[in-house]
């Protein structure tokens, strides 16, 4: 490039992490815990699930994806009753996913949900991270580290 000139360029960056960066402007905030991490194929846990309203406005449309680690299901049958109890208003499970739904949420409201599990696979199984954000503004969330379980194979 004798006498200089102009020098075209272009990069491209591509990356993944386990757990995304959480926006500042989310109204929620959620926790996820299991009640134990060590379990025999065929027991039962508990993923103890709180989603917090961290305003003091009434929110609309709450969703809280709670993802489960390998090995683990969910007990429909639970769901239901936490449905009926109004605990939740609805939910869906996708794959290694429970996405929980609200209408809406008390300001500085607390909602704890008990997801009831089951061990199904033996091994070590780390879930993919946990999110919650509101319906409509899906661009601010929240996320968290997925759980971790260690499923012994029944003797």
């Amino acid at each position: 490039m004798d006498g200089g000139g102009d020098m075209p360029y272009s990069i491209a960056v591509n990356y993944n992490t386990l757990v995304p960066a959480s926006s500042k402007e989310c109204k929620l905030d959620l926790a996820v815990k299991l009640g134990s991490s060590d379990l025999v194929e065929g027991g039962l846990t508990e993923a103890n699930v709180t989603v917090t309203n961290k305003t003091a406005e009434s929110l609309p449309t709450p969703v809280a994806i709670i993802g489960l680690p390998g090995g683990l299901e969910p007990r429909h049958d639970q769901l239901k009753e936490l449905v009926k109890k109004g605990t939740i208003d609805a939910y869906e499970v996708m794959g290694r996913n429970v996405v929980l739904y609200w209408r809406g949420m008390k300001p500085e409201a607390k909602v704890e949900v008990p997801l009831s599990l089951i061990a199904a696979v033996p091994g070590t199984y780390s879930g993919p991270a946990s999110r919650a954000y509101l319906y409509y503004t899906d661009e601010h969330k929240i996320w968290i580290d997925g759980v971790k379980v260690t499923i012994k194979p029944k003797e």
